[in-house]
């Protein structure tokens, strides 16, 4: 199952909806830091007309440091055109939103359990990261790198080591944990018709979202559809 697909003519998003037939009706809105503004504005127009949104986001100096890179980028000549991933306008439709991440004092727990070797690395390689992006990257160079599938790609397991695992555990696991405690509260409430739950989270915690939903909760995927992230042209 694809999250986002890249190919010459540039990036797609997934969505994809599960039902339970009479519990909860699910749509996964898979999301990258990076894409053009038609994008966003369509995946948040499409999610607010859902009863619930699960939504992402660590506020946190460390978080802020990390995607330094991204922020970079779009002050490139090349990537005219993109922006970063905006702010979801709650205001603007009729869903409740519903925080599914860590706060920032518990991000700092989990990233304070990574060797302090590798906390340096990141701070120093992640400025360093959008500086090359800045002057020599390309939308296709950028495109190339955002696939994303249900099962790890063979550069993502061969990238698995045992010093790498805490962070691992902060970026993703711990996230996924969360992600997972917010959307089993929803679907667990009592409610006297079908709800309909929209989850706007990064790609890579959607692989735990799928197997919650159907090997734990036998959901079962009934629609699917593509949209347009970003072209591969200026």
């Amino acid at each position: 199952m694809q999250f986002i697909e890249s190919s010459v003519f540039g990036v797609r998003a997934a969505r994809l909806t599960f039902s339970s037939g009479d519990q909860a009706r699910v749509t996964l809105f898979p999301m990258v830091h990076v894409g053009e503004p038609e994008f966003y504005r369509a995946t948040y127009e499409d999610a607010l007309n859902h009863d619930v949104i699960l939504w992402e986001g660590v506020r946190s100096p460390i978080v802020t440091r990390i995607t330094r890179s991204y922020r970079w980028l779009l002050r490139s000549r090349a990537m005219t055109g993109l922006v970063l991933q905006p702010k979801i306008p709650s205001e603007a439709g009729k869903a409740r939103l519903v925080h599914a991440d860590l706060t920032a004092e518990e991000f700092e727990i989990e990233w304070k359990r990574v060797p302090m070797w590798l906390r340096l690395a990141v701070y120093a390689l992640a400025p360093l990261v959008g500086l090359h992006r800045r002057w020599l990257s390309n939308r296709p160079k950028l495109a190339k790198g955002m696939n994303c599938e249900d099962q790890p790609s063979f550069a993502e397991l061969l990238a698995v080591a045992p010093e790498t695992g805490a962070l691992t555990q902060a970026i993703l696991h711990a996230r996924d944990k969360r992600l997972l405690e917010r959307l089993g509260a929803e679907l667990d409430a009592p409610e006297e018709q079908t709800k309909t739950i929209a989850v706007v989270y990064g790609a890579a915690h959607m692989r735990a979202v799928v197997r919650e939903l159907t090997a734990r909760r036998r959901f079962s995927p009934v629609g699917a559809e593509w949209r347009l992230l970003m072209t591969n042209g200026g």
